[in-house]
């Protein structure tokens, strides 16, 4: 396991540095504008990174399987989708479209789909039945738009699927079969080498959404391979995988309700999310990093830990409606969530501004 972090973590810190000069060369490049206030213009190579050398340890470490080939396939339109997207940006319906053909691969060749969603109501298991495709693709295609707008400050939405990727690999734990284990390890080591690479050194880079959509990807393949029973590894519940889930299903769902509640475009791209709105009370964008992470980190224990000593599915169900609802109120009155952070706030002024010693 050591072998495979170590191999997938440098290859990815080697591919960034490789695909950094040739961005530049081809402008493929994230530039300034009224939504994004960054500074200069950024490589989006990471998410290419994370495909380029996660394939290349299958190679490397002798991990590929046949079995595979349907999420690598799919793993290919997505990050061939968001390659072209960064670069001449797609409409969305183009986009949806490709992302829906990913789903299916999963779906008809790898039989991974979303076919209960547990005993939420306390009547039983809910069966989709014939259902069970069409929630997949909308449940699928939902969660990888939803990391592609949590992209809107370093390292959050890399950050967001860390937790998630690093929850499910503890929750499976010794019953996760060795492919699977492996896999998982080689996102989670990428992961890590894009985060070090986008918020610890001058030179950054950015995901793209060819990173954004891929990490989307991912977490829901591997959300449906821990939840549901055809897949022959279930361990956790399908609700424990929202709570694992929450900031970004959350925050997305939440944003797009707002939309067209005000006769908007749910795909339109705008500056309400929740790390906006940090921002717009005086937080860094690491500030706001290391609290949005926190707490989706709290969220995952404490759905990790509620599934593993058995509290029932719609205790959980339950719960995490009322902790939706209390975050949809906050987002429709910003104004008094971004109060409450500036009252917060004020007071670590004093560590950015602090008194200069006087010598009597």
């Amino acid at each position: 396991m050591v072998l495979t972090f170590m191999t997938s973590f440098l290859l990815t810190l080697g591919v960034i540095k490789a695909l950094y000069p040739l961005a530049i060369k081809i402008d493929l490049l994230d530039k300034p504008c009224s939504r994004k206030h960054h500074e200069g213009a950024i490589p989006l190579v990471g998410g290419i990174a994370v495909f380029v050398s996660f394939i290349l340890c299958l190679f490397l470490l002798g991990i590929f399987k046949v079995e595979l080939l349907p999420f690598l396939t799919g793993f290919f339109i997505i990050a061939t989708l968001g390659l072209i997207d960064d670069y001449c940006e797609l409409g969305f319906k183009v986009r949806l479209i490709f992302q829906a053909a990913a789903v299916l691969l999963l779906v008809f060749f790898a039989g991974i789909k979303l076919s209960t969603l547990g005993n939420v109501f306390a009547l039983g298991d809910i069966q989709l039945g014939w259902l069970a495709i069409p929630f997949t693709v909308f449940a699928v295609i939902g969660n990888i738009n939803a990391f592609n707008m949590m992209d809107g400050i370093d390292g959050l939405s890399a950050s967001l699927a860390l937790v998630a990727l690093i929850g499910f690999y503890i929750a499976a734990g010794a019953t996760m079969a060795g492919l699977q284990q492996q896999i998982l390890l080689l996102i989670i080591a990428s992961l890590c080498a894009f985060l070090v690479m986008n918020l610890f050194v001058k030179k950054k880079v950015f995901m793209g959404d060819a990173g954004s959509m891929l990490i989307g990807f991912a977490v829901s393949y591997f959300a449906m391979l821990f939840s549901q029973e055809s897949s022959g590894l279930k361990t956790i519940s399908p609700i424990a995988c929202l709570w694992v889930l929450s900031i970004p299903v959350m925050d997305t769902v939440c944003i797009m309700i707002r939309r067209i509640k005000k006769g908007q475009s749910p795909f339109l791209p705008d500056r309400e999310h929740l790390h906006h709105i940090f921002l717009r009370a005086g937080y860094s964008p690491k500030q706001a990093l290391v609290i949005i992470v926190i707490t989706a980190s709290i969220f995952a224990v404490i759905g990790l830990v509620a599934d593993s000593i058995n509290i029932p599915e719609w205790i959980m169900c339950l719960v995490y409606m009322m902790v939706f609802a209390g975050y949809y109120q906050l987002l429709q009155h910003s104004w008094v969530l971004m109060r409450w952070l500036k009252l917060i706030h004020k007071p670590s002024s004093l560590l950015q501004n602090p008194i200069k010693r006087v010598n009597f």
